[in-house]
């Protein structure tokens, strides 16, 4: 039986996004051979976040992460480098490494028996003399490496394409600046221990949300009444600052929380559109919808210097394109990794200062684990959603609906500063539009410099 093709006419990519008029075609959330390009063509090319060298700072400590639907072990070396590996034995395929994190001299293929060091090569060959008559070549199966390895202020990548751009370039200022709004509060390290679970939801309304902010009053209603953020009993380390109930962190003032009679999120915003789709979206540090526990990182001189007046005023989610985003309240990264096109498996990666009072600390975890992850008041709001609106594109005629994104639609103006391209204004969908326009270039299958061009902002949107 011939094996069916799961090519795509770049004319019918074309016609899945609309920048002009704000609509996707919903098959892009339920069509089995979107789902495999998309594997091919954006997981199996981008630059993809792995882990923090936190979790990983001795010889042989190891973490399992996912690429895709490919398992990979990224291993801190006896020199102090950092090595991935794909996490299947070279002889039949089996995993060589079945727990999540550890410290490893070496990893054990449990199908036979064969073994490999923390670098991947490949070691001992149960009857090597016997059975193979001494002739197989160990050289030439160890385990196989990803491409290139790269790590920015502490954020490990990997990507599978040898001729991928440096990280650095692929992050471009847009990506750069939602790893820093991180990486610039501290000496920062993961929480251990991270929060996984499934959504039944294709990968994309799981990102698409994180832009949004014109759903929390009503999807969010419960969570912000009285007493549900933040718990009662909270630390005393600068409690003027890390109140969520109606009030403001930074300056006190209100937000237009449910109660307002205000429908949407009524405050300034700013997204940020950047090359290869990385994009950041939400309030300023100057308007009412700004909140952050403890943001006194943004006081210091360094930090106003490197993130320049530009990125001193985003206060909004960052998204690394295709799946990892962050959230700075906390702050938080998360991945949204594919499983298929109906489920996506969330990862929740913690951060917190080493240097913090251990009140503070066990009082952002508690947070972190209330707010978002399996348990979190906002996430269990969210994944209803997003659950429901994959389920309604899998429908015969119900797919047929486009999936809109026309608010504030020709009305973009793009400003070019300091290397950033941002719109300003109220709550829109820019942020959503331009990942799935940057999304619908990386299908195409383009050359890096071709998808780069195509990828760059230009003057509105």
């Amino acid at each position: 039986m011939k094996e069916e093709s799961t090519a795509i006419a770049m004319e019918e990519i074309d016609g899945l996004v609309s920048l002009e008029r704000g609509e996707v075609d919903r098959r892009i959330y339920s069509d089995p051979k979107i789902f495999e390009l998309e594997m091919e063509r954006i997981f199996g090319r981008a630059w993809l976040l792995l882990c923090h060298e936190s979790q990983i700072p001795e010889p042989g400590d190891f973490f399992q992460s996912v690429m895709g639907r490919d398992n990979v072990l990224v291993v801190r070396q006896k020199d102090g480098s950092i090595k991935a590996m794909l996490n299947t034995c070279a002889h039949r395929g089996n995993a060589v490494c079945r727990a999540e994190e550890g410290n490893a001299r070496s990893f054990l293929c449990t199908y036979h028996g064969w073994s490999y060091g923390i670098d991947g090569r490949l070691n001992g060959v149960p009857g090597l003399n016997i059975f193979y008559n001494g002739e197989l070549d160990k050289s030439r199966h160890g385990l196989a490496s990803l491409a290139q390895v790269a790590n920015y202020k502490g954020f490990v990548f990997g990507t599978h394409d040898p001729s991928a751009p440096p990280l650095e370039e692929f992050l471009g200022p847009t990506g750069r600046l939602g790893l820093d709004t991180i990486a610039l509060r501290g000496d920062m390290e993961i929480v251990p221990g991270i929060q996984k679970f499934v959504i039944e939801c294709n990968w994309k309304i799981a990102v698409d949300n994180l832009f949004d902010w014109y759903h929390p009053q009503i999807t969010h209603a419960s969570a912000f009444q009285p007493n549900v953020l933040p718990p009662t009993s909270r630390p005393q380390v600068h409690a003027e600052r890390i109140d969520l109930n109606g009030v403001n962190m930074q300056s006190g003032a209100a937000l237009d929380l449910p109660g307002s009679g205000i429908i949407g999120s009524k405050f300034e915003t700013v997204v940020v559109l950047g090359e290869y789709g990385h994009a950041i979206g939400g309030p300023t540090t100057t308007s009412s919808g700004y909140f952050e526990f403890a943001p006194d990182w943004r006081d210091s001189p360094h930090v106003k210097a490197t993130l320049g007046p530009v990125g001193s005023r985003v206060a909004g989610h960052p998204n690394i394109f295709p799946n990892a985003w962050a959230t700075g309240a906390l702050p938080q990264i998360s991945l949204r990794i594919p499983r298929d096109p109906s489920h996506t498996e969330i990862w929740w990666f913690t951060f917190v200062d080493r240097n913090m009072p251990r009140e503070m600390r066990d009082f952002m975890v508690s947070m972190a684990c209330r707010i978002f992850g399996p348990a979190g008041v906002l996430e269990q709001d969210d994944g209803e959603n997003w659950a429901q609106a994959t389920a309604q594109a899998r429908g015969i005629a119900s797919r047929r609906v486009k999936h809109l994104l026309k608010m504030g639609l020709g009305r973009g103006t793009i400003i070019k500063e300091g290397g950033f391209s941002r719109i300003e204004g109220l709550t829109s969908e820019y942020g959503q539009l331009w990942t799935y326009y940057s999304w619908a270039q990386w299908m195409k299958g383009l050359g890096w410099d071709e998808l780069k061009k195509a990828t760059t902002p230009g003057d509105s949107i």
